[in-house]
């Protein structure tokens, strides 16, 4: 028997070689199989956040315009300093995807006069 050992020695060697070779690709292949799984999930899980954060952002904007607009309404103008600040919100909140009643309601508020009449000079 000794003999035999020593005649395929060398096949030995190599099939223990394979055999560990072949046990530590599965185990590197079952690795990265979980990291690329992990990171689908964290990506999924940041998108969604994302998408939280926009839609948060977008309603703080649609009421802030909607109160700013309302306000220069009932005072019958809008200086311009409103304006662009108006401008500039109704702008990002449009980019988040917002549109509808405050786009008229915008309009509305940019073609007020940008002065307060005065009433005292009224005869």
């Amino acid at each position: 028997m000794p003999d035999w050992i020593v005649k395929y020695w060398v096949q030995w060697l190599f099939g223990l070689v394979i055999a560990a070779l072949g046990a530590a690709y599965k185990h590197l292949a079952n690795r990265v199989k979980k990291e690329r799984e992990e990171r689908e999930v964290k990506a999924k899980q940041d998108a969604e956040e994302i998408k939280a954060l926009k839609n948060g952002m977008r309603s703080i904007l649609r009421r802030q315009i909607i109160a700013d607009c309302e306000t220069a309404q009932q005072d019958e103008y809008c200086d311009t300093t409103t304006k662009d600040t108006i401008k500039d919100m109704y702008d990002s909140y449009h980019a988040l995807g917002g549109n509808g009643v405050v786009s008229a309601l915008v309009t509305q508020t940019m073609n007020l006069p940008s002065v307060r009449k005065d009433d005292s000079h009224e005869d």
